[in-house]
């Protein structure tokens, strides 16, 4: 059995002035997130942000920011983002909620925090998951820009084994690195693989940045064929992101069976 400990919560902002923010306000959130934990809590931000480059080690953590965000926020107006962390971040709830009430400076100076309310705490487990109703069809909603790659390319239409293999990629990676135990895939599910067929509603983007450009890809993908026994999975994936960038709000998606 595997098993996850997560942490939710929704920040709200209130603006006290008017503001010009970008159309992809993960980056500004993410900066002025880590910024303020630089400055208020180093060993929070070293255990939190500063993962070397090198390892491809994920952080602990992902942003869920509305895309595209509006340009123009006037005096009242409100901006409302959630900050979900993973296995012992999870412990640094309140450090976390503190550094967003400090953030707000740069391109946020107009903006004070309004609101914080926990959505939810929880350990996922896929216990039980052999016991599902049967799925033979699912649909995803890539609601902020997400960066797969197959064969270390990038794509723009995966398939399902694209899809699972980048999500087990990421699972894996943060429960060996943040969990309690080992991720261990099931072996029913490498040993026989589902035939899955996809139908696509998606549309590329391409956000340009000096340090980090985004290109990916938003919108719907349906996938026909037994994909019971990745829901769990799944699931999961929904809440921690799938693909690059997610700690700048990139690779969210929700889904419907």
């Amino acid at each position: 059995m595997n098993n996850l400990a997560l942490s939710k919560t929704q920040y709200t902002l209130i603006f006290n002035n008017a503001a010009q923010l970008p159309t992809f306000i993960g980056n500004t959130i993410r900066g002025a997130l880590g910024q303020s934990l630089y400055d208020n809590n180093r060993s929070v931000y070293d255990a939190v942000f500063k993962t070397s480059p090198e390892t491809s080690i994920p952080n602990p953590f992902a942003i869920s920011a509305p895309y595209p965000c509006k340009n123009t926020y006037n005096r009242g107006d409100t901006l409302a983002f959630f900050i979900t962390l993973f296995g012992f971040a999870c412990e640094y709830d309140d450090v976390v909620s503190d550094a967003v009430r400090l953030m707000c400076k740069g391109k946020l100076l107009s903006a004070e925090l309004l609101e914080t309310d926990s959505i939810y705490s929880c350990d996922w487990s896929d216990s039980g998951a052999e016991s599902i109703e049967r799925c033979d069809k699912i649909t995803l909603d890539f609601v902020s820009p997400t960066e797969l790659l197959g064969c270390k390319k990038p794509v723009f239409e995966p398939d399902f084994s694209t899809f699972i293999d980048s999500l087990f990629g990421r699972i894996l990676d943060i429960c060996d690195n943040y969990g309690k135990s080992e991720f261990i895939i099931p072996y029913s599910m490498i040993a026989r693989k589902p035939q899955v067929t996809a139908e696509y509603d998606l549309k590329r983007v391409q956000i340009n940045s000096n340090k980090n450009p985004i290109n990916g890809f938003v919108g719907k993908v349906i996938y026909f064929g037994d994909v019971t026994r990745y829901l769990p999975y799944i699931d999961l994936g929904s809440q921690i992101h799938i693909g690059k960038k997610t700690t700048r709000s990139c690779g969210e998606y929700s889904f419907e069976i």
